[in-house]
Order: C-alpha cells, then sequence, then structure tokens
C-alpha cells in the first residue's frame, strides 16, 4: 500500500503555528508523509518540529506585506509543483492561491482548512477594498477543494451558507495531551513576582481589537492581592506596557514570553484565574472558540470569556468559569474580583475543568480528522 504524502502549506513563521503542528503531527502519527512549508523573515532556529519535515521560505520584514504575500505565492508555487504529494493542504485562506493553481497542475486533490472567518475578519472590517478581495479570492478557491474544515460550528455554517458548500466539517481548536506540571511557581519566581500575589493570565498576541486595552484598564479596579501577567508579543506590546504605566498600575501588569507551545502550559499552570476575552470586531472573533480557551481548561484554571456563542457553548456548558461582556471593563473587574472572593464558586469551576481537560484534547478528535484525506 502507498504512504500517503501530504504537504502543508502556512503563512506563519512556525514558531506558534499549533494548529498546523497539530494538524500535520496528526496525520504523521496515522502512518502518513508529511511535510510543512511556511515562512521565515530571518535566519533562526526553529524548534519543537523535529518530527516532522519543514521548509521555510525567506521573506523580508523590510517589505510590505502585499510584496511579502507575491513573493510567498510565487515561491511556494514553485515548491509545490516539484514536491512529491498525494494530497495538498491549505492552512487558512493566504496559501489557498498557489495550493489551487499546483492542484491543478499536478492533479492532485487540496484540503482548506479555513482558521478564521474571513467575510467577518478584523482584519479587512472597515477596509472595503481588501475586503472585497479577499472575499472575492476565496469564493473562487473554495469550491475547488476535496475537502473545507474549520474550527467552530458557526463559522461552518457560514461558510456553507455563504458559498453554497455541501459540507464543512469542525475541527475544534483543542490542545495535545499534556501532564500538568507540578511546579505552580515559575511565572512568580521568573517575574520576581511576591507568592502571595495571585496571577490573572492572559496569553496570546497583543494586536489591534484583541481587547488588551480593556482589560488592562479594568485591572485599576481589581482587588490589589492580584497581578495581571500577559504571556505573548505583538505590536500592541509596548504601548500596552505605556497604558499600564499611564494608569498607575504598571508595577502590577508584567509582560513574559513568547513561550513554545509545548512549554506554555508550565506558565499557564501557574495562574489562578485565566482570560479569555476578545472584542466583537467582526464575526470572525464573535464565532471563535480561541485555543486559549481550551488551553486554560486543560491546565484546570478557572476563566473568565468573552460572553460570545462557542466560547460560552464551553465555559458554561462545562461550567468551568464565566463569561461577561468583553466591552465592559467594570464587568470584567467584577468577575475577576468575584472569583478572587468566592472560594466556593472557585473551587467548583477548578473541580470541573479537572473533569473536562481530558474529554477536551486533540488526541480525541484526530481520527476523524485524518480520514478527510482518504
Amino acid at each position: 500500500m502507498i504512504r500517503k504524502r501530504i504537504i502543508f502549506a502556512v503563512f506563519d513563521t512556525l514558531h506558534h503555528e499549533y494548529r498546523g503542528y497539530k494538524v500535520a503531527h496528526s496525520f504523521l502519527k496515522y502512518g502518513c508523509e508529511v511535510k510543512v512549508i511556511g515562512i521565515m523573515y530571518e535566519n533562526d532556529e526553529l524548534t519543537g518540529w523535529d518530527d516532522i519535515e519543514n521548509e521555510r521560505i525567506r521573506l523580508f520584514k523590510t517589505l510590505p506585506l502585499v510584496l511579502n504575500m507575491m513573493i510567498f505565492w510565487v515561491k511556494l508555487f514553485f515548491i509545490l509543483i516539484f514536491e512529491k504529494c498525494t494530497i495538498l493542504y491549505s492552512h487558512d485562506i493566504f496559501p489557498l492561491l498557489p495550493v489551487f493553481f499546483a492542484s491543478r497542475l499536478k492533479r492532485k486533490p487540496y484540503i482548506y482548512d479555513a482558521h478564521e472567518f474571513w467575510h467577518g475578519n478584523s482584519q479587512i472590517e472597515g477596509r472595503p477594498i481588501a475586503k472585497k478581495f479577499w472575499i472575492s479570492y476565496e469564493k473562487v478557491l473554495i469550491k475547488g477543494a476535496k475537502r473545507i474544515i474549520t474550527v467552530s460550528a458557526p463559522i461552518a455554517r457560514e461558510l456553507e451558507r455563504i458559498y453554497g458548500l455541501e459540507e464543512v466539517r469542525v475541527f475544534t481548536n483543542l490542545p495535545l495531551k499534556k501532564e500538568i506540571p507540578a511546579n505552580k511557581d515559575i511565572l512568580h519566581d521568573t517575574l520576581s513576582i511576591d507568592k502571595n500575589k495571585r496571577i490573572i493570565l492572559y496569553q496570546g498576541h497583543f494586536l489591534v481589537n484583541n481587547g488588551l486595552d480593556g482589560i488592562i484598564r479594568s485591572f485599576v479596579n481589581v482587588d490589589e492581592g492580584a497581578v495581571l501577567v500577559l504571556i505573548g508579543d505583538g505590536s500592541e506590546r509596548y504601548r500596552l506596557k505605556d497604558l499600564a504605566v499611564k494608569l498607575g498600575i504598571g508595577h502590577r501588569v508584567y509582560f513574559a514570553g513568547p513561550f513554545p507551545h509545548s512549554e506554555l502550559i508550565n506558565y499557564t499552570v501557574c495562574a489562578y484565574i485565566g482570560l479569555c476575552l476578545i472584542k466583537n470586531f467582526g464575526k470572525s472573533y464573535y464565532y471563535s472558540a480561541p485555543n486559549k480557551m481550551f488551553e486554560l481548561i486543560q491546565a484546570q484554571v478557572p476563566q473568565i470569556a468573552s460572553d460570545f456563542p462557542e466560547m460560552s457553548r464551553y465555559v458554561k456548558g462545562y461550567l468551568v468559569g464565566e463569561v461577561t461582556d468583553p466591552e465592559s471593563e467594570e464587568n470584567i473587574a467584577e468577575k475577576i474580583n468575584g472569583l478572587l472572593n468566592d472560594e466556593k464558586k472557585y473551587n467548583l469551576y477548578k473541580s470541573n475543568c479537572i473533569k473536562a481537560e481530558s474529554e477536551l484534547v486533540w488526541e480525541n478528535i484526530e481520527d476523524e480528522l485524518v480520514k478527510i484525506a482518504d
């Protein structure tokens, strides 16, 4: 029997491409040959991908995104047409164009993994020309895919409705199963935080419109016994630091990381409460089921999440925390203080995290995932 060889394409440096790693690892685990093609901006060392064959296309930070995207498309197309494969796989919308043309030239099928809902993506809301381009791009290329998958049921139903698709399968961004570290003081030690202070944790990208301003502003009214730790990186990092200082809480707001996904749980378990708060800047955010929500459950950390459909479904359904209006700084502070001061409720949420974490793991859905290549 000939082994399937699947070539994955992703517009990411691979350092924090957790979904891409999980998907590729699942196909590898089930006997396929896999190769992941990503991007790089400098000759940095890639860790955590030793077991998966990978190649990264060189781009340039000094160039505009549009030029880098064109370079990526051309280079990726030529790589794909010379790669032996059974199936091509486009992670998210950006590699879809070269994957489509390589698929036609090689007469090989391709899978489209829609990580977000581009009709409502915050990156193109308010930019009519960009929005028209990306929606037209997706509309032309999506129907040629052998299989289409996405990250949440509402996004799947929207894609089916808008593009007249028969079926879009859902594979939620569940984390890989991990051992829970015994040491819960790494963040306290690393950041020199008083051990008596309880950590309120946000982990993810520091980007415009993802609600971090509101979280920091709300922290002005959070009990003094808590500190805010933000793990990650992004374009807003230094502005957010300045904001904390201007609000007079710079001594209570800490920044750390980013850390490789394989190491992240060592830091997540240090939190007393996790925050999964994003604002409703488009349906892509509104319908999302973020990695961090499941990572907090796995780390047995009760959370406060945005009161959006998918987040509410998991947080309220499994009783692992509370939901609130992410636009209301007053409500965020109230929810944090409520959990800090209600030990009975907190312990209920924590015990439910322990029950849910064995169910909400990637290994429980990967056998169905690999069947999409049949």
